[in-house]
């Protein structure tokens, strides 16, 4: 007979580990490239030392001179580990609707930890391009009028009438009212809110909203190193030879629309090499629209693309012999090029099931008949070396030609 215990000795010793393949290696394939970075740590923050200057302490001399003198800095970064949670349920009747049958049971649990899983990666894919703060929605740039934006209806949820939020473009630069406008009304049908004060006519393909007084509360994804005021605990201003290389192309209104192609890539990865000082490369993230583009703009001048696959299954094309990867949660009009040897998943403790005193997993919620489990990790995705990172933003992906 399947009980309560059975359940929970399912879920250690079936189900947990292919759940933590399915999150940490098909989620993203960019995150799948650093996992052989992973950092297990004792504290609960994660601490790592920028390394800059001349590492290899490497140089020639004369046979009676002195010998090489490192010239390395170390600038050390601290930052608090997120926690990251994911949670399921199952009603007391399914439990006992199959308790007499296996069968039932593990297509009742195998259909929760498929659901956990996809959860999990869309939540953590969305992070991986993110700067730790959660964005509530995104609006594009034509579904804008006089007070009012419009957002597709599945975010409606994260809005509320009275709540304060700031806009963002596509390049992390506040758009609207320095201190917030305010939602005024919230038409759920159709996705039409109503903000005060409204938000001006903008050229970018993206707005995305925050709420007013944002939390670094999300995992900190490849964008925190490239738009905040502070590179995690440094202030920037102090510390320019760990800054990653930012290139804007910026549309105006009346031409709102940059086209990406070959050559203005090319010439931002020559830029960044030297910016490196090495060919430090090996994956490109980017927005669908900007890849189709840039796919477009090398069907006109070549017979041949190259194609890709990425450990986890992913689907790609190659650039300049650099796998590109697109996703649409990815900020629109932009390409980063990123090492993907500089960043580390600095953590705790791996996915694992949240136990209670007495080692339960699985526990009844107050005044339901209703049992939940919660997988956890406490851990944050770490640059180690930002100066081998670039980004380049400002374009549109609306005409191809």
């Amino acid at each position: 007979m399947i009980t309560i215990n059975t359940a929970e000795s399912a879920l250690k010793n079936i189900y947990l580990e292919s759940v933590i393949e399915d999150i940490n290696n098909k989620t993203n394939p960019f995150l799948t490239m650093i996992g052989k970075n992973t950092k297990t740590i004792a504290e609960k923050d994660a601490k790592a030392y920028i390394r800059y200057g001349n590492e290899a302490s490497v140089g020639a001399g004369a046979e009676d001179g002195p010998l090489p003198t490192s010239t390395e800095k170390l600038a050390e970064i601290s930052v608090p580990l997120k926690n990251l949670f994911g949670s399921f349920q199952i009603t007391d009747k399914a439990i006992k609707a199959a308790q007499n049958s296996p069968g039932a049971f593990a297509s009742l649990i195998g259909g929760e930890m498929k659901n956990l899983v996809s959860t999990a990666q869309a939540n953590l894919n969305r992070m991986v391009y993110g700067n730790g703060n959660p964005y509530l929605a995104w609006t594009s740039a034509v579904n804008q009028a006089a007070g009012t934006i419009t957002v597709p209806t599945r975010f409606l949820g994260n809005l509320r009438v009275g709540q304060i939020v700031r806009f963002y473009n596509s390049n992390n630069v506040l758009v609207g009212a320095v201190t917030g406008s305010t939602i005024t009304a919230i038409n759920a049908t159709t996705g039409v809110v109503n903000v005060a004060p409204g938000l001006a006519a903008q050229p970018w393909d993206r707005i995305f909203i925050f709420d007013a007084n944002p939390q670094n509360i999300e995992m900190n994804g490849v964008d925190s190193i490239f738009m905040q005021n502070t590179l995690y605990n440094l202030a920037r201003a102090e510390h320019p030879e760990i800054l990653p290389l930012v290139r804007g192309i910026q549309g105006t209104l009346a031409t709102p629309q940059v086209l990406i192609n070959e050559e203005r890539i090319l010439d931002f990865l020559y830029e960044l090499e030297e910016h490196a000082e090495a060919m430090p490369t090996d994956i490109i993230l980017t927005h669908p629209t900007v890849q189709k583009a840039l796919f477009e703009n090398l069907k006109d001048n070549r017979t041949n693309i190259g194609t890709t696959e990425f450990a986890g299954g992913f689907k790609g094309f190659t650039f300049n012999g650099i796998p590109m990867y697109s996703d649409v949660r990815c900020m629109a009009g932009t390409v980063y090029a990123l090492n993907s040897d500089g960043w580390a998943m600095q953590q705790l403790v791996d996915w694992t099931w949240l136990e209670g005193d007495d080692g339960s997993i699985l526990r009844p919620v107050a005044n339901k008949p209703v049992f939940s489990a919660t997988l956890v990790k406490y851990a944050d995705l770490i640059c180690e070396k930002p100066f081998l990172q670039g980004k380049l933003t400002g374009f549109t992906g609306n005409v191809w030609r």
